[in-house]
């Protein structure tokens, strides 16, 4: 009889024990789904302040451009807008908004819904999206780079300031070596910007598998 009721007990023990930690793991997969969530819609904030800070610098472009004479030492604030001119800064706001259409396209497409699958599923899938993401964008801002550098070298040549491969001059290698510093600076602070939220969600998973080992 004492066998029995010993019995009886350690089974009973087992399943409230086994309850507890399916809860356990309840709690956790809702906890992770939620900081998964909040630190995906931090990327699209992201994305959003990208596209907020871009359309306020063609707003500038526009606004500045027939003045820039002035601000460059000739007299007279008047509104002039030469054909180079004029050139130049259709050419920088078709630039500009096709890089402002490339993120409002990943900031429409951006998914920070958590799906009712698995959180270890959920999170290796938004891993390899970031991952993703990341080598478009930096594929994109690299073509982005050469596009400016060939249009602008094409737009010179058309005005008759020398042939395209004419870029051994003193003004033309320091915008070069600035263009340059701007992208890797872009570069490095957006691949930064990835890993940290990688980085995360990785911490996230290792939670989860922690867990669920045990």
């Amino acid at each position: 009889m004492e066998l029995d009721e010993l019995k009886a007990r350690w089974q009973k023990e087992s399943e409230e024990n086994i309850n507890l930690n399916n809860q356990s793991m309840e709690q956790l997969e809702t906890m992770l789904k939620q900081k998964t969530s909040t630190t995906l819609g931090h990327i699209k904030n992201k994305y959003r302040g990208i596209i907020s800070y871009l359309m306020v610098g063609l707003l500038l472009n526009i606004i500045v451009s027939p003045f820039l004479h002035f601000l460059l030492g000739d007299e007279g604030t008047i509104f002039r807008l030469t054909f180079s001119g004029l050139l130049s800064l259709v050419t920088f706001l078709a630039i500009g908004l096709i890089v402002v259409f490339f993120y409002w396209i990943k900031y429409s497409a951006f998914n920070i819904e958590v799906s009712n699958n698995d959180v270890r599923t959920t999170l290796e899938q938004k891993i390899k999206a970031l991952k993703r993401s990341l080598k478009q964008e930096l594929a994109f801002i690299i073509a982005v780079f050469i596009s400016i550098f060939i249009v602008g070298r094409a737009s010179s040549q058309f005005l008759g300031n020398g042939n395209f491969g004419d870029i051994f001059r003193k003004d033309i290698l320091l915008s070069m070596a600035a263009g340059t510093l701007i992208l890797v600076f872009y570069i490095i602070k957006r691949v930064k910007a990835y890993n940290s939220y990688i980085d995360k969600l990785e911490e996230y998973l290792g939670e989860f598998e922690d867990k669920a080992s045990k």
